[in-house]
């Protein structure tokens, strides 16, 4: 990985500007395919979605690649790094293969203006590819999409899905002193995530859900008394603004571990990966509606019972099996981009109050429509001009 390079906190919306300049530029230094040796390359990873995103995406690759024997070609990512991949850069020009559902939209279905525009940068036609591809293997193409499937799709390869995401031996040693000070605390160790951050900033997606503290608490209250001298360790990307409401059951965090990350990784802006190792530990874990938290659960070989919320308010919490569900829940079952105007309102009102609600519908909604529209001008210029964004 270069070393020069860090982890990236943007929004997802902002990410998805910078993967469409970095296949611009892909598309100028690359050549088109010479070799006759089965290649896969993923040319967004590490620019389209943040770090539980990339572990699917590279996931993916690596799982179609081992299917079909073709050697694998990624930029570089923070998984290089973390994890002691080193895939060599992307070194030609590939058709684009291009992620779809048996059920449900992907980002690729919602906004169409994608797909010419990534056939225009690569110079070839795509194709389009889903679950199959995990059993009979990709060759020759580049891979575009989230590729969160259903994880009874990722079963079969459980075993070498946790072996690509194990941390570097150095990074390994620091963080084992840590756990270490955590599991000295008690018996039983509760992991919770709480995702706000960008969840309020983007109502309008289809599985953005920003759960009440209060919820939160009730469910620890219920909880708490079945285990045997539980612990908290609690997690968040605002973690001082939460960290008040659960006072009363004396949360761990990162902060109060003696952990000393390898200096490359402190320059990498990696710190967030101490919560994500610490979750992938626990014995009960609670997460939000995040790719971030599923993708600890999916690697946490200790845990005995894992819950998320739901869209049943009158129920809050499920309890899930990292390894047969969907990574996220969306609010109408199926996987959807957008939430109806509607559904926003109910869902803001429901969980954020009337001022919640008024801060929505007038700000973070609008901004939402603002960007998506933007992305979709954006896309239809580069590809036909003026007159494709007035079209």
């Amino acid at each position: 990985m270069d070393k020069g390079s860090t982890y990236s906190q943007r929004s997802e919306t902002d990410r998805i500007f910078r993967a469409l300049d970095f296949l611009g530029q892909t598309a100028e230094i690359v050549t088109p395919l010479t070799s006759d040796q089965p290649v896969i390359a993923m040319s967004s990873l590490g620019k389209l979605g943040r770090f539980g995103n990339q572990l699917f995406q590279y996931a993916f690759l690596r799982i179609c690649a081992h299917q079909s024997g073709a050697r694998v070609e990624c930029p570089s990512w923070i998984g290089q790094s973390l994890f002691g991949h080193s895939e060599p850069p992307i070194s030609q020009r590939l058709p684009p293969a291009i992620e779809q559902l048996d059920q449900g939209e992907t980002l690729f279905d919602a906004m169409p203006e994608f797909i010419p525009y990534i056939e225009k940068m690569a110079g070839a036609p795509s194709v389009r590819v889903g679950v199959e591809a995990l059993e009979q293997g990709l060759s020759n193409v580049d891979l575009w999409g989230f590729f969160q499937v259903h994880t009874r799709f990722l079963q079969p390869h459980q075993a070498f899905f946790r072996a690509l995401f194990q941390p570097v031996p150095d990074l390994r040693a620091a963080l084992e002193i840590g756990l270490a000070q955590l599991r000295s605390r008690g018996k039983t160790i509760i992991g919770l995530h709480i995702r706000r951050g960008d969840f309020v900033r983007l109502p309008l997606a289809g599985f953005t859900l920003i759960v009440p503290l209060e919820w939160w608490c009730e469910w620890l209250d219920l909880l708490w008394c079945e285990l045997d001298q539980p612990v908290l360790f609690l997690c968040s990307d605002e973690l001082e603004r939460v960290l008040p409401a659960f006072a009363k059951f004396a949360p761990v965090t990162c902060n109060e571990l003696s952990i000393a990350l390898p200096e490359q990784l402190q320059a990498m802006n990696a710190e967030f990966y101490i919560d994500f190792f610490m979750l992938s530990q626990c014995d009960v874990v609670g997460i939000s509606n995040s790719i971030f938290s599923f993708t600890a659960c999916l690697l946490n070989e200790r845990g005995q019972q894992f819950f998320r919320p739901c869209w049943d308010f009158s129920t809050k919490f499920v309890q899930f099996d990292p390894w047969d569900s969907l990574p996220l829940l969306y609010i109408n079952g199926q996987p959807k981009l957008l939430k109806r105007l509607d559904q926003v309102a109910a869902v803001a009102l429901a969980t954020q109050g009337k001022i919640g609600l008024l801060k929505c519908l007038c700000l973070q909604v609008p901004i939402g429509l603002t960007r998506q529209w933007l992305v979709r001008a954006y896309l239809r210029y580069q590809v036909a001009g003026l007159r494709g964004v007035f079209r």
